[in-house]
């Protein structure tokens, strides 16, 4: 058996804006790249549905699994100022093209 790379992709809405978000978020890049087994995270965010997110690049599931119980994890709705928590979806990466 092999490890499956796995991505967390986040969608929420914030009372922050996108702006905000973004200068919050690089106050944390420390305690992110200290995460074990994640490789990389994209900011993005939909004008026409008003949300913003992230995708998070892990290098399995088990380091996935284990950064969603962390407290960096935890902290991100209040952190955020989220107005509900956010909608997550998780994927396996199962090619990887680059250019």
């Amino acid at each position: 058996m092999y490890n499956i790379m796995k991505i967390l992709m986040m969608l929420f809405r914030s009372k922050k804006s996108f702006d905000e978000m973004i200068k919050l978020s690089e106050t944390r890049e420390d305690l992110y790249k200290k995460v074990p087994g994640l490789l990389q995270i994209v900011y993005m965010k939909d004008e026409r549905t008003n949300q913003a997110g992230g995708i998070l690049f892990f290098d399995n599931e088990d380091d996935l699994n284990n950064y969603r119980v962390s407290d960096l994890a935890k902290s991100i709705p209040e952190f955020y100022h989220l107005i509900q928590p956010p909608e997550l979806q998780i994927f396996d990466l199962i090619k990887q093209v680059i250019n």
